[in-house]
């Protein structure tokens, strides 16, 4: 019975914290009145990823790589080539602007021109969302790949 009791403590207490986790994601929206457009930030397991959303708003016009929240070096985690976006990115793709520690919804922000929107981490821009070539450019990446091209300074 006491065994009984403690597993559903225990599990209680596991569940709370599960939340907690979830709750610490980052998930932000903002919209351009000129352009028309939306753009969504959603932290997932291992990345965070900017999505612009196409004018209709029924879908994702395409994506951008902003960062991962796991340090590639220390990261253990096998990852296939044909990587989906909610998986780990391949190490290869990954150069030392990409992992950000710590991320928080408080350092990012959000700054819409008339064909692109930056979005800027601690004052500095690490993606550009191109509208015109519905391309995301990355600081992250360390070459042009399936997740976006690298942003040159």
């Amino acid at each position: 019975m006491k065994t009984l009791i403690l597993s559903m403590i225990n599990g209680l207490f596991a569940a709370k914290e599960k939340s907690l986790k979830r709750s610490d994601k980052i998930f932000l929206t903002s919209s351009d009145a000129i352009s028309g457009r939306t753009l969504m930030i959603e932290e997932d397991a291992f990345n965070v990823w900017v999505y612009m959303l196409r004018l209709d708003k029924k879908g994702i016009d395409f994506n951008g790589f902003l960062c991962t929240v796991i340090n590639p070096k220390l990261s253990t985690i096998k990852v296939n080539e044909n990587t989906n976006k909610d998986k780990a990115l391949p190490k290869k793709y990954i150069n030392s602007c990409g992992y950000i520690k710590n991320l928080k919804k408080k350092d990012i922000s959000i700054h819409w021109h008339k064909d692109y929107a930056s979005i800027l981490i601690k004052n500095k821009v690490y993606l550009v969302m191109d509208i015109t070539s519905r391309m995301g450019y990355s600081r992250g990446l360390s070459g042009s790949c399936e997740y976006g091209k690298p942003l040159e300074d």
